[in-house]
């Protein structure tokens, strides 16, 4: 396995980090990791690209992994300007996109916006419609709690979302050290922003209108696009389950999509093997 180089590029006068491999050759396959993780996320299927004469990148998107954290609200527009900058920073072009999470948010917007540099897209995990559509009630009296006065406490305060949602949302039990590691970018209070702004950013029954508009845009613009399309999905799911996914595979054409078996959210954790090998295949399938 070839060692990854850690890279730092300036964008907006902050450093953001990201790991890459096979640098300067064949496109670039960009992978973007959501709410609250890192680039640690991708740690187990970026191997099995390597070797595939492409260059990887992993970057830790604003205010998490060991991307700096400057002053701001960390809104889903700020991450996605830092997130376009860098792109355009480090000059990719064709690039396919991996996605999970509220990185899915910002790679499809991108997607969106510059269709005419994104090659493909692989997708798991993602968000594609307003959660308030198919979250059973629980879920959503918990978002709506995460959203109200309370929220804050349990975010930043209690650091809930790492203590409790992240371990719940992996099917299998994450060891000690792979917890540290999700934890490691949060140690304080403050630097929990990122994870309490992306929380109140989810389209919940239409609001936040702006980001409630961003996701039916993109997801009408991948429903009337030919470009080749990945969707890993586990069993039950959490974003994508079932009528999501029906949704997905009958309206988005170009569309291979591939069960990866029991998982819920953080799906990487669980079948990283089918998802590195499915992502490996997809890409090779392009380069002919």
């Amino acid at each position: 396995m070839s060692q990854s180089n850690s890279n730092f590029y300036e964008v907006y006068g902050s450093k953001m980090h990201v790991l890459e491999y096979g640098k300067g050759e064949g496109n670039p396959i960009l992978f973007l990791h959501g709410n609250p993780s890192n680039s640690f996320l991708w740690r187990n299927i970026t191997p099995y690209l390597e070797g595939t004469g492409h260059h990887i990148i992993v970057p830790d998107l604003i205010g998490m992994g060991k991307s700096d954290k400057p002053s701001i609200d960390y809104t889903f527009m700020e991450q996605y300007a830092y997130l376009e900058k860098l792109i355009e920073t480090m000059e990719l072009k064709n690039i396919v996109l991996v996605l999970h999470d509220w990185g899915s948010g910002l790679g499809f917007n991108y997607f969106a916006n510059h269709s005419k540099n994104v090659k493909a897209i692989a997708f798991m995990e993602g968000i594609i419609q307003d959660i308030g559509t198919f979250f059973p009630k629980e879920n959503i009296d918990f978002f709506n709690e995460l959203r109200g006065p309370n929220g804050w406490k349990m975010i930043a305060e209690d650091n809930m979302f790492l203590n409790n949602v992240l371990p719940t949302w992996v099917a299998r039990d994450l060891t000690t050290e792979e917890l540290a590691a999700y934890k490691e970018p949060f140690q304080t209070v403050e630097s929990r922003k990122p994870i309490w702004k992306f929380v109140s950013q989810v389209p919940l029954n239409g609001k936040p209108e702006l980001t409630a508009a961003i996701v039916k845009n993109y997801r009408e613009k991948l429903a009337e696009s030919p470009l080749p399309k990945l969707f890993l999905y586990a069993e039950p799911g959490a974003f994508m389950p079932k009528p999501v996914r029906d949704w997905i595979i009958e309206n988005i054409p170009n569309l291979e999509a591939v069960n990866i078996g029991n998982g819920v959210h953080f799906i990487q954790e669980d079948n990283p093997e089918l998802i590195g090998e499915k992502i490996k295949e997809f890409v090779l399938k392009l380069d002919k």
